[in-house]
Formats: C-alpha cells, sequence, structure tokens
C-alpha cells in the first residue's frame, strides 16, 4: 500500500489494499484485522453489512467539579477510544479522553505547569500519568471555559475513575478529585 502517513482530523481518505486469497474463499466468508498482535485490533467482515459501532468512540456525559489552584475545574466528558493521534491502543486497552473546562475567577494569572505533572487518573488499585495533554499550562485572569484533554491509557474493563489533581510543591496541600463512571 502506497499511502500517506496521517489524515487530518474530519478529512476521509480512500486507498486500495490488496491480499492474496484463495478463489475458493468467497469474499463474506473473510474478516479483516486492523492492528498489530500487541495492539487493540479490530475485526471487521467483508460482508457488506458489517457493524462498527463496537469500534467507535463512545463519550459519556459528565459535570464533576473541582477547586483546583485556586481554579474551578469542570470534567465535561469522557470518551472511549482504541486511538489518540498517532497512537493505537495496546492490546486489551482503550484511551480515555477527558475534556475539562476551567475557570479563573483570581485576580491574577493562574500557572499551573504541566498536567503531567499534576493530573493522575486511579481506577482499583492504579494510579496513571497522562499520556497525551492540550490542557493549557496557565489561565489568564477572568478566563472562563478554557477546556482541554487529557488521555490516558487504561484496561477496556475499567469503568470506576478518579481524576486527581496533585499538590504541587513540597508544603502545598492543594488537591482535588471527582469519581466518574463510564457507561
Amino acid at each position: 500500500m502506497n499511502a500517506p502517513v496521517a489524515i487530518a482530523p474530519g478529512k476521509t481518505q480512500t486507498n486500495i489494499v490488496d491480499f492474496a486469497v484463495s478463489t475458493s474463499d468467497t469474499i463474506a466468508q473473510l474478516t479483516l484485522r486492523m492492528g498489530a498482535a500487541n495492539e487493540a485490533q479490530m475485526d471487521i467482515p467483508l460482508t457488506g453489512k458489517a457493524d462498527l459501532s463496537a469500534y467507535a468512540p463512545k463519550t459519556t456525559p459528565l459535570n464533576g467539579q473541582m477547586l483546583y489552584f485556586g481554579l474551578n475545574w469542570t470534567l465535561k466528558s469522557a470518551t472511549t477510544s482504541l486511538s489518540i493521534p498517532g497512537q493505537q491502543a495496546a492490546r486489551g486497552m482503550h484511551y480515555v479522553i477527558l475534556t475539562l473546562s476551567v475557570d479563573n475567577t483570581l485576580s491574577q494569572v493562574a500557572i499551573t505547569g504541566s498536567p503531567y505533572d499534576y493530573a493522575r487518573l486511579q481506577f482499583g488499585n492504579t494510579t496513571v500519568s497522562p499520556e497525551e495533554s492540550t490542557l493549557p499550562v496557565s489561565f489568564n485572569t477572568g478566563v472562563s471555559g478554557a477546556t482541554g484533554t487529557l488521555s490516558f491509557l487504561i484496561p477496556q474493563k475499567s469503568r470506576a475513575f478518579t481524576l486527581i489533581l496533585l499538590p504541587q510543591g513540597q508544603k502545598s496541600t492543594d488537591q482535588a478529585a471527582t469519581d466518574f463512571q463510564l457507561t
């Protein structure tokens, strides 16, 4: 296959992939498996009526409220997906992409720093750091509804979570958390 490696978000692309199969096989008997052996795989029956909804991202609306670093944080939604840009989930895993909104009612700019340092996702006895983030590292005075995402790699069977915003610095006690469940 000769095709570009990446497709821009919201764009489509058509390519042809050729496979050698026995002439005794009918197309309706074949299944296209997408993903390497160590990745989350998608099995697509070539019947012309494949239901791919099991592989589509699923979003759970949320309304988790937190006060952290003097800012008002809202956990708006959690979306599960087999991939994030440039990365397929490992076998048995998927990504949960959390969308957050932040309001700064302080009279100064709030510099929270990198979410890789303070954001964690806990499920069962496991706590993980984000794989990817679009959250700003600072929030201007008076900003309302600044949004960003945190992407975590989690087991596909996990359903109950706690988003934790850790204290920063040795003397800080500023920590926040909100529980949520995937539907």
